[in-house]
């Protein structure tokens, strides 16, 4: 199966004009190419069939790991065939597991990183003991200064360190152990060896009294890698300039939204960073880019086009600016769609089937679907696989896993799965209360309502976008306090759903118009034209 990526393009404020005369146009204009766009999904369907045919043919284990992750983001199985052969062909190579013994020359820093990630992403349950050797050998061959690099050098290499960091926040966030120690020096390593350009260089130079000096190959490659890096430190660290509620209670319908450090939904680890200090980097990196960006960097350019989604992904994530459709990613489509080989591969290089991956893997943007992930709590599925088609028949056993069961009942027994923390923090796809006729809906409302109207709150996106969803189909009045609120929620599609569900509730629609792209200017218009006509429906009702 492979996935259709639908997620609602939307954002709380338009993402700027970053990178050169590439973003001059009109913040909210369309890019020619998208992950929607008929071409793209062609592209990527004769890439994916490409490595599913030839996705072992590389022996290297890097290449294994890259070609099985390309496949499990394209909505493969676990159990493909090159999936499972590529799982296979890395974990027999471990030996006795002995990580001052392993050899070197296969387990470079990129195969081991690249190894932990797709291990993670195939089934992190099934291969907990092979990625807990992995990230422990990652661990023996830090460097002291924090970096990762060649076995016989002294100096951090920018290129490897990016994959320790990229396999740490993807470990973290699935649920290992990652000390926090070893994230905060390989930040400050990272911060250290940036070029006073913003840029950075290959093999990282730490100057006298934390002074930054001039890197020697200072290229967009090793920029988006070491910017990358240092965002996926910023995430693990808390040191994030998110965009939140102020105060999550109800019936707060107006609440102000303002930024605000430290995540407060995902665990993080502590720093010794100042944030402020992280943040200066980040700056002057994004500025090094504004004058430098490249759709073809020359050599090594599907590697680089890879680590430029994934710098450009976080840097979205952690600075609160989402990134749907925008015109770098329209640019760069363009030059894959122009460079595919009639086989579905890509040459450059690192390999026709590393390349071909590389190019498979930014066309699906894989680092913001893990992101997304992350912020919908993916803990459970990922792309939907081993979600049964009924979801009504689904549960959770002992272990998080996805189980058959039953079909709903009672509707009290659907608003406890949605209100189950486990159940709420599986993917996009399982809208619980989608599938609910209105009259169903209604008799939920009238022995529940209290309790579906607090779901508004929940930690979940999910839950918070099917509940208000579900409140749109009551076209109850008692539910527009509550939707109100909902119109503050700091996830886009949520806010545009509740003033769907106002608009069924007053039975005029298109009455009042939130775009999907929207401005924080257009939110508080269309909270205030709320606002005016509930109170001239019910004159006496207290609005915060």
């Amino acid at each position: 199966m492979r996935i259709r990526l639908s997620w609602p393009r939307s954002a709380l404020l338009a993402f700027p004009a970053l990178l050169g005369m590439h973003f001059t146009a009109a913040p909210f204009a369309e890019a020619k190419l998208t992950m929607k766009s008929p071409e793209v999904k062609e592209a990527v369907s004769r890439g994916v069939d490409y490595l599913s045919a030839n996705g072992t043919s590389d022996n290297r284990l890097g290449a294994y790991a890259l070609a099985g992750m390309a496949l499990l983001v394209s909505g493969e199985k676990s159990d493909h065939p090159t999936v499972a052969k590529c799982a296979e062909s890395i974990v027999k190579e471990f030996g006795e597991r002995n990580v001052e013994k392993l050899d070197k020359t296969k387990f470079d820093i990129y195969s081991s990183g690249m190894s932990i990630i797709f291990l993670v992403d195939r089934d992190k349950d099934a291969h907990r003991a092979d990625i807990e050797f992995l990230l422990r050998y990652m661990q023996h061959v830090q460097k002291p200064h924090g970096g990762w690099g060649y076995d016989n050098l002294q100096t951090g290499d920018t290129s490897m360190t990016q994959y320790g960091v990229l396999s740490a926040w993807v470990s973290f966030r699935a649920g290992f152990s990652i000390p926090a120690e070893s994230i905060n020096r390989v930040a400050l390593w990272l911060i250290r060896t940036q070029d006073p350009s913003g840029g950075f260089g290959y093999q990282g130079k730490i100057g006298d009294a934390n002074k930054l000096v001039q890197q020697d190959q200072v290229k967009q490659s090793l920029t988006a890698a070491g910017l990358g890096s240092v965002y996926a430190c910023s995430d693990m660290l808390g040191l994030n300039k998110k965009v939140q509620r102020r105060d999550k209670d109800l019936p707060g319908a107006l609440r102000e939204i303002k930024p605000k450090e430290n995540r407060s939904d995902s665990p993080t680890l502590k720093s010794s960073i100042a944030s402020d200090t992280l943040h200066t980097t980040t700056g002057r990196g994004n500025q090094w880019f504004a004058q430098n960006f490249k759709v073809d960097a020359g050599q090594y350019n599907h590697y680089y086009l890879y680590a430029f989604e994934r710098y450009m992904s976080f840097r979205a994530h952690c600075e609160g600016t989402p990134d749907e459709d925008p015109q770098w990613y329209s640019d760069i489509a363009e030059h894959l769609l122009k460079t595919q080989e009639k086989d579905g591969s890509w040459r450059g290089d690192c390999g026709q089937v590393c390349d071909t991956a590389f190019s498979v893997l930014f066309l699906l943007r894989s680092m913001q679907k893990k992101l997304k992930m992350d912020l919908l709590g993916d803990g459970l599925l990922t792309g939907a696989r081993g979600l049964p088609k009924d979801f009504g028949k689904a549960t959770l056993d002992a272990n998080g896993k996805v189980v058959t069961r039953e079909k709903f009942g009672p509707a009290e027994r659907l608003l406890d799965a949605l209100g189950d923390p486990r159940i709420a923090e599986i993917d996009e796809s399982a809208n619980l209360l989608e599938d609910l006729p209105d009259d169903a809906m209604k008799a939920l409302m009238d022995k529940h309502g209290d309790k579906l109207r607090g779901l508004v709150s929940n930690k979940s996106p999910v839950a918070r976008l099917v509940v208000v969803r579900g409140l749109g189909k009551t076209r109850d009045l008692d539910n527009v306090e509550v939707l109100l609120f909902a119109l503050t929620d700091p996830v886009p599609e949520v806010a545009v759903a509740a003033n769907e569900a106002l608009l069924r509730i007053r039975r005029s629609p298109g009455a009042i118009v939130l775009p999907e792209k929207f401005t924080e200017e257009d939110r508080r218009l269309v909270i205030d034209q709320w606002k005016a006509w509930y109170l001239s429906i019910r004159p006496d009702a207290k609005l915060e």
